[in-house]
């Protein structure tokens, strides 16, 4: 008989143990799911402050080395291409999307720009081939920012102004190809002169690169000398270039 309880008294330690491993497998299981949807959640791009490192910034978000590609100067930049849902977010707008088949040109992309010397974000740059949300991406920059500080006259024919330009304390956000096919937000740190002077040196808001070397070279301060102060400024120069662009933000 004693033998006989020593064996039930197994079985029983046995089945208890079984349900332990078989409760912290399950709990295991739950945990990994809880994970993984923790590292898929969607980044918010405006939140973005130009102090992430490479090594860190994408986790397990797939990417893609673009050799040569930067905007600003390939031998100071290194470029990472992704389409992935996960990073396509700004202040609340999904900005993915496709406009024939996902995968192909005319996917919506945004690529990061990534400085070689101390692997720091520089710049991104999102192309919208399908915008339908480009309404509620101007609403959301300026329910984050403000009203834009520069926008360039619309096109001859146009009532819309094609593009806009906003800055806060850290960063200048450009968006341009409003009223195109495919338009393009590029939001980068304000104070790397490399940046700015490239992506402020000519096109759409080439006037307000201007007058921003107007400001440093005068040692001027835009709250009193406006955007608006170096239009006229410039006219009764003779400059009539700016004022023919001229429009009230």
């Amino acid at each position: 008989m004693p033998n006989l309880w020593k064996a039930k008294e197994m079985s029983i330690i046995l089945k208890d143990m079984l349900n332990l491993s078989y409760m912290r497998s399950i709990i295991l299981s739950l945990l990994c799911i809880v994970i993984q949807g923790c590292n898929s959640q969607k980044k918010d791009l405006s939140k973005i402050t130009f102090t992430e490192k490479y090594d860190t910034f994408f986790g397990d978000i797939p990417n893609e080395y673009r050799e040569g590609s930067s905007l600003i100067d390939y031998n100071l930049y290194d470029v990472y291409h992704t389409e992935s849902e996960i990073l396509l977010n700004f202040n609340g707008v999904d900005l993915s999307g496709y406009r024939d088949k996902k995968g192909e040109f005319g996917t919506n992309y945004v690529s990061f720009e990534f400085s070689k010397k101390d692997k720091t974000l520089a710049c991104y740059h999102i192309a919208l081939f399908y915008n339908k949300n480009i309404n509620k991406l101007i609403e959301a920059i300026k329910s984050k920012i403000g009203k834009p500080v520069y926008v360039p006259s619309p096109f001859e024919g146009d009532t819309l102004p094609d593009a806009f330009l906003w800055e806060d304390k850290t960063s200048f956000y450009t968006l341009s190809g409003v009223t195109q096919n495919q338009a393009n937000f590029i939001v980068f740190k304000k104070n790397d002169l490399t940046v700015r002077n490239q992506m402020l040196s000519a096109g759409n808001f080439q006037y307000y690169g201007d007058y921003l070397y107007h400001l440093e070279k005068n040692n001027l301060q835009k709250n009193v000398f406006s955007y608006k102060n170096f239009v006229d400024y410039n006219t009764k120069e003779g400059n009539d270039f700016y004022i023919d662009d001229y429009r009230k933000p």
